[in-house]
Order: structure tokens, then C-alpha cells, then sequence
């Protein structure tokens, strides 16, 4: 509060100052007129009002030091210009004794510029030399002194990265702030103070548009469409900003002034809409508890939806300072509870704004003017202690995310790769712009798992529950309603889980999931056609696992048990368990299907243990009688191996239909050292290690090659476009690399035969300068390297 004081102070010198001097020299009444009036919007605080009224003089041609000084100090505090651009015009003010504070001032536009080190020669020179200061003026200057080493120190140990202005679809002439997006990114919610806000109305505070809600969705190819209002249901002639978009982008968190002034500040709180598929519901406000006759302005919703985290001026004795970060939790009956600050760790004297957590629940983004930054709000993180439950230290996020000007409103992407926030740079369409910043070098390790449940013949979407269960220790890690069909989780990496749909009178749908060693985000996309309970339908049992001959292992449970409450909902059916082997090196039919007989039955005595009837299942092990696909390739052997439950009436016996055969996969021969002749080409968008679905057909040919020579050892190469440095592109097309080696582990290549390599934007196969021929160079090479245990 200290530093907002003494800036009111300094500014009231420069008002006096500028009235006695302006006695002093002769100007034609339209100047006087124009000085007059952009003194009139400084002291309401309305500095880009006075900027537009100062520029018209210039072309008038009697601008002198009084009118370079108002207009550079109106930059110096405006919350919506480039403050940047106060430096030309206070160099040009060389009285010192007419105007005693100009190198306070100039000071602070060099530290705008990020020429830090003058910035702090001269507030080094205000503590040394000026007797006159007192104890708040020198606690400011330090402070400002000690935001241009912590500048020096973040940008000699800078980000490589890459920063996009999200462009005219988005971002205009007015102030856009507050971007909120859904966890697939597909959604993006802001605030803006445009003059087609609803009502039209300017805010007699702030001299601007007052807020409205915009939107945007993104489009396959990467665009944004143009942002639209989000509609009347949640814009009215007050403020209306975004503030929180649940990661499956159904929940909207906003503010909303309430219209009763309280003090200077007009009180508002946090409400919530929900999206049903076509419309936003009319806000409703969120509990007494989280809202109070305070003002509460932002908030974030964690991707399971138990925590709220927000800000708030509240009073009380444990309030740290103006806006403080809170969070409060849900009840097992889904209420929330008493919110509680989250300490000294994340909040100081000074504010706190716009809070947001990872989906995976274990890092927290915020801006903050009071930790160790460069000027302004700074973007700040904190990760989440297990052990000691609560969060870490704040840490700035670094440069070039962060700047001496205010950099608010950040969230990241699940993958860790992409921040999203206001800020004001040079390219700015005008105040503050949304932007993307790149960060290749950055990862979150998480799981994404994502998708739509069908039904299988009419297509319809439906509401099914989905639950994820750690195999391992039979935890219920996630369990959802997929709302409007759809689903969206985050999981830890380096579990057994087990991961179920169901819904009533369906069969629910099995699958497993293990990835090891994961050392990158990864997500799942599992779109689900459930089957309506009827004769000769089945459906694999993923999480049914044998430690040896027939001996079910004990994470085996969960599955079990939800098969058997499937059966006890059975009245007209019985279900056989069908077992079934790929033909690999066992060329034995017999074997196999004693093997496959042992299992089969071993499942249905569990079962029988669980209280289900005999009368209502059989056993039957197929050995490799009905293969699924070709026993040729590994993932096809993959497919083959697989334990079914199928339903069928107790007269009939389980028909098992011809399977179609596949399309075969080319034959590639490997040469060492030369590039394998792929059919298909693995291709990424734009700064991104995302890949298309069409693209694991050229995966699967590497498997079958692997899978045929099977000392082989491969070089996986990375390569990129020409957008950005060479050295962010190494970073990126490493990690694309590394992301193909993980797909590959995934389908059973043994990680030792797996090599990668970055080589950037240094082997074009195409030209740079065409958006088809970046496209063509965002791409995969696979390069045999060796073989193994080779004399």
C-alpha cells in the first residue's frame, strides 16, 4: 500500500509543479484548454484519456518540457498503455529544478525499457544523495532498486521460448485480459472493455468500457475463431469478467460487480455458470463462506472440482495484505468448507491476483506485486509438498514471461508447454493483448485421459459413470458422471490403473493402464462405444492379470468383483469367460489351450467365490483358435492375447465371427545408417509435440520392424520447422523425439533398443517459406543404428 501512496504523493509534487510553471510560458488558449483537461483526467487517475487529449496538441506544434513531462508520467501510470514509451519524451525534460522529481521518473521508464542497470544508478543515487526522503519514499525506492537486480539476475538466466500475440481474432484496440481456457484448449474465455460490451456504458471509475465476457474456440487446423460475446445470459450493463474455466470447460467462474459502492472500491463477487451443451446458465453466486461483503475477484477450480482456489481483500488475522489467495474444500456431501489463506509462502502485504492450478492439482500459478520480481505484477509458481503438506516458496517463472510491466492472469497447459496471459509488449493491438508463450523445454509428467461414450449403435452420447482404480492398491483414484457424454481426468505417472465404463444395461468397458518409466505428459484419448446387453455380445477384461500357469493375481480384485455385480444384473443371460493366446513361439495348439482352459476357469472359481452362481457362468479357454487380427506383427499378437466375458442366452453356445483380414503392412528392409523408408509421415502441429491419429500407422510400421529384427536398435530423429531460435527448435525437436520412444515403449519395444536425437530445423525436407513445407518438416525420422549382440 506503502508504494501506491507514495506514487499519489509524488504525482500531487507534479501537479503543484506543473500549475506554477505553467504561469510561467505563453500558449494559445487550445493548449491551456487541452493541459487543463488531461490535468483534470489525471487526478481522476484516467491516464489514457489524458495521453489521446496530450497527442492532439502535438500536431498543434507547442509541445515543450510541461507537455513531454504530463505525457510521459500519463504513460508512466497508466494500467492500459505501453509504459515503455514514457522514456522519449522525460529525456527531453533536462530542467531539474523545474522539475525536482523527473529523474524519480526517468528512473522508472528506464526500468519500463528493461535498461535496468541505469534504472538502478539512479535509485541508488535518490538513497545516497537525497536527504530529503522520508522512511516511505526510501522503503519504495529500495524497492524499486531491488526489481532491477532481481530484472538483471532473471534475464541472464532467461527462458528459451517463444511468445505469440494470439492475433486479431482475439485481441483489438481495447484492453484484453483474464484468459481462461479448457484443459483440451479448444475453448478460450477472456474479459475485455470493448465498446460493443453490452450496454455500451463507460465506467465513470476507470474511464473505460466497463467489462464484458468474450469467447473463442479453436478450430483443427490451430485458429481461433473470431471472439464473440459469450452472450446476454451472462453479460449485463455491469462488469462481467471471466475468471475460471473448469478443465472440461462446462464450468465458468466470473465476477460480477454488485452495483453498491463500499468506500471507493465497488464490492463484487465470484459466481458460477454451467455450460449444457448449447447455452450458459445464469450465473449464480457461490456460497456465503467463498463470497463476503468483501471483494472477491478471481478463482480457479481444480480438474477433480474438490478445491477452490481464489482472492479476496477479506479482513482478518490472517490476511497478509490488500488481495490474498484462499482456498476452500468440498465435503464428502459436496459443500464447501471454511476457506483458509494460503500463508506467507504464496501471499505478501502487497497484492495477489488471478491464482490457477495445474490439473494435476500440484502446481499453483499466480501474479503477485509483492515477491521478488521485475516491476509491476509478476507471474509466480508453487509446487505442492507431499510431505509437509502445503505449498512451496513462490518462485518467479522467469524472463521473458515476465517483464518490469504487469504480466497477470497465466495458465498452462496440461502438457506444460504453453502459458497463456495479459500483458503489454510492443506488438499489443492496443493495452493489454492475450499471448501464448512456448516453452519447449518445459514438461508436466501427468497423464491425460480424455474422451466420449457412445452407444455403440445409435451413436447417441451417453452419461456413464467412468472410474479409474489403482490396480496396485485398489484405490478409487477418479470417478466421474461423463457429463453430456464427455470425460476428462489426470493421473499420476508410473501407476497400474485400471480404467472402467459403465452405465445400466450396458456390458462396461475395460482397460488398463501402465505406462513405465513415463518421463513425459502423455495423453489418452479413449472414445468409448458401449454395447447394450443383448445375446453374443462381448467385451475384454484389460485388468485381469496371472502371475504364472493359472494363479490370478491379486490386483485382479477390482475387475473381478465389478464383473460379478455385471452378473448379478444379468436375469435372462449367463456370460462365458472366453480366454484366448496369440500364436507366437509356442506353436503348440494343445498347450495353448490347456493353458488358456486353466485361466478361463480359474476366473470363473473368483467369481464363484464372490457368490455367483455356477449356473450362471462357463469357462472356456480357445487357445489361438480366434484370432482378432494378424499373429504376423506384435501388435497384432498384442490383440490376440486377451480374456473376454460374453453374453449369450443358456441354450446358445458364443458364435465367434470370421475375422476380416487386415491390410498388410509394407516390408521394409533396414540399412544401417540410412533413414527406413516409412509409408506415411509422422507430422506436428506448430510448436507443439502433438500428433495427429493418422499417424500411428507409420508407428505400427516401425513395431513390425522392430518386431522382425529383433536386435535391431533405431535412431528416433526429431525435426522442426524454422519458427523460433535454432536453439528453442533443438529443445522441441528433442522432446518430439522422446515422445515417439515413449509411444513406442507403450506397444513393447525395449527402451535399450531406442535412441533419440534432436536435430532441429537442420535437415529440411522442404521449403521453409511455405506453410506446406513447415508442415512437411515438423516430422519423424526412424534411422537403424545397429544390431545387438553382433561379432
Amino acid at each position: 500500500m506503502r508504494y501506491f501512496q507514495t506514487q499519489v504523493l509524488l504525482l500531487f509534487i507534479l501537479i503543484f509543479s506543473l500549475t506554477a510553471s505553467a504561469q510561467k510560458v505563453k500558449h494559445s488558449s487550445t493548449f491551456k484548454k487541452h493541459i487543463k483537461y488531461a490535468e483534470e483526467y489525471m487526478d481522476f487517475e484516467e491516464y489514457h484519456n489524458a495521453v489521446e487529449l496530450l497527442l492532439k496538441v502535438e500536431e498543434e506544434g507547442e509541445i515543450d518540457q510541461e507537455w513531454n513531462y504530463l505525457v510521459g508520467i500519463s504513460y508512466l501510470f497508466s494500467s492500459n498503455l505501453n509504459k515503455s514509451k514514457a522514456l522519449k519524451y522525460l529525456q527531453k525534460v533536462v530542467d531539474k529544478e523545474e522539475y525536482p522529481d523527473i529523474q524519480y521518473y526517468l528512473a522508472k521508464a528506464l526500468q519500463y525499457n528493461h535498461k535496468f542497470s541505469e534504472a538502478k544508478e539512479i535509485y541508488g543515487s535518490f538513497l545516497t544523495y537525497n536527504q530529503y526522503l522520508d522512511d516511505d519514499e526510501i522503503e519504495d525506492i529500495t524497492f524499486l532498486k531491488s526489481q532491477c537486480e532481481t530484472s538483471i539476475e532473471l534475464m541472464n538466466d532467461s527462458l528459451e521460448m517463444l511468445i505469440i500475440n494470439l492475433g486479431p481474432n482475439i485481441n483489438t484496440e481495447y484492453p484484453e485480459i483474464a484468459p481462461v481456457l479448457s484443459a483440451d484448449e479448444r475453448t478460450l474465455v477472456f474479459t475485455s472493455r470493448r465498446s460493443d460490451s453490452h450496454g455500451g456504458e463507460i465506467d465513470p471509475v476507470s474511464g473505460m468500457y466497463y467489462e464484458d465476457i468474450y469467447i473463442s474456440r479453436r478450430d483443427d487446423s490451430g485458429n481461433w475463431d473470431k471472439a464473440e460475446p459469450i452472450g446476454k445470459t451472462i453479460n449485463t450493463s455491469g462488469h462481467d469478467a471471466a475468471v475460471g474455466l473448469s478443465p472440461s470447460g462446462n464450468t465458468l467462474f466470473l465476477y460480477k460487480s454488485d452495483n453498491k459502492a463500499s468506500g471507493k472500491l465497488l464490492a463484487g463477487n465470484i459466481y458460477m455458470s454451467e455450460w449444457n451443451g448449447a447455452n450458459w446458465s445464469t450465473p449464480s453466486a457461490l456460497p456465503k463462506g467463498i463470497n463476503s461483503d468483501n471483494w472477491e475477484t478471481h478463482a480457479t477450480l481444480t480438474a477433480d472440482g474438490k478445491s477452490l482456489y481464489f482472492t479476496s481483500n477479506r479482513s482478518g488475522k490472517d490476511a497478509f495484505g490488500e488481495t490474498d489467495i484462499y482456498v476452500a474444500h468440498k465435503d464428502e456431501y459436496g459443500a464447501w468448507g471454511e476457506p483458509t489463506n494460503l500463508g506467507e509462502n504464496i501471499n505478501t502485504k502487497f497484492p495477489e491476483e488471478s491464482p490457477f492450478v495445474h490439473p494435476n492439482g500440484k502446481v499453483l500459478y499466480f501474479s503477485s506485486k509483492g515477491h521478488k520480481g521485475m516491476g509491476g505484477y509478476d507471474i509466480f509458481y508453487s509446487e505442492w509438498d507431499d510431505n509437509k503438506q502445503e505449498w512451496s516458496r513462490a518462485k518467479n517463472i522467469g524472463y521473458p514471461i515476465n517483464t518490469a510491466d504487469d504480466d497477470i492472469f497465466y495458465s498452462i497447459s496440461a502438457d506444460g508447454e504453453r502459458g497463456f496471459f495479459s500483458s503489454i509488449r510492443d506488438d499489443s493491438e492496443g493495452g493489454q493483448d492475450i499471448y501464448m508463450a512456448i516453452i519447449p523445454s518445459q514438461t508436466i509428467n501427468v497423464i491425460a485421459l480424455n474422451g466420449e461414450v457412445r452407444d455403440d449403435e445409435s451413436g447417441n452420447l451417453i452419461e456413464a459413470t467412468v472410474e479409474v482404480i489403482n490396480n496396485e492398491t485398489g484405490e478409487v483414484v477418479h470417478q466421474e458422471i461423463a457429463k453430456g457424454g464427455k470425460y476428462l481426468m489426470y493421473l499420476e505417472p508410473n501407476n497400474d490403473y485400471g480404467f472402467r465404463v459403465s452405465h445400466n444395461g450396458y456390458l462396461f468397458h475395460s482397460k488398463n493402464i501402465n505406462i513405465k518409466d513415463q518421463t513425459d505428459y502423455i495423453e489418452l484419448v479413449e472414445n468409448i462405444k458401449l454395447q447394450k446387453t443383448a445375446d453374443q455380445k462381448r467385451e475384454e477384461l484389460k485388468n485381469i492379470f496371472f502371475s504364472s500357469y493359472s494363479d490370478l493375481e491379486n490386483k485382479s480384485s477390482y475387475e473381478l468383483k465389478a464383473l460379478a455385480s455385471y452378473v448379478n444384473q444379468l436375469d435372462e443371460f449367463v456370460i462365458d469367460i472366453s480366454v484366448h493366446s496369440a500364436r507366437g513361439m509356442e506353436k503348440d495348439s494343445i498347450v495353448n489351450l490347456n493353458v488358456t482352459q486353466a485361466r478361463a476357469e480359474a476366473i470363473v472359481k473368483s467369481l464363484t467365490q464372490l457368490g455367483i452362481s455356477i449356473d450362471k457362468i462357463a469357462a472356456k479357454g480357445y487357445g489361438w483358435q480366434h484370432p482378432v487380427a494378424s499373429n504376423d506383427i506384435k501388435t497384432g499378437r498384442m490383440k490376440n492375447e486377451r480374456i473376454e466375458y460374453v453374453v449369450r442366452t443358456p441354450e446358445e453356445l458364443v458364435v465367434f465371427e470370421e475375422v476380416v483380414e487386415e491390410v498388410p503392412l509394407p516390408v521394409i528392409i533396414p540399412e544401417l545408417g540410412e533413414v527406413m523408408d516409412i509409408k506415411g509421415i509422422i507430422m506436428f502441429a506448430v510448436s507443439s509435440n502433438s500428433i495427429t491419429p493418422e499417424s500411428f500407422y507409420v508407428i505400427d510400421q516401425v513395431v513390425n520392424v522392430m518386431d522382425k529384427y529383433p536386435n535391431l536398435v533405431i535412431e528416433v530423429g526429431g525435426h522442426t520447422d524454422n519458427t523460433g531460435t535454432s536453439s528453442f527448435n533443438y529443445i522441441l525437436g528433442e522432446k518430439r523425439a522422446r515422445i515417439i520412444v515413449q509411444q513406442l515403449v507403450i506397444l513393447g519395444i525395449e527402451k535399450n533398443r531406442l535412441k533419440y536425437k534432436s536435430y532441429g530445423f537442420d535437415s529440411p525436407v522442404a521449403d521453409n517459406n511455405t506453410e506446406e513445407g513447415r508442415m512437411k518438416n515438423r516430422r519423424i525420422s526412424f534411422t537403424p543404428l545397429e544390431f545387438l549382440n553382433e561379432q
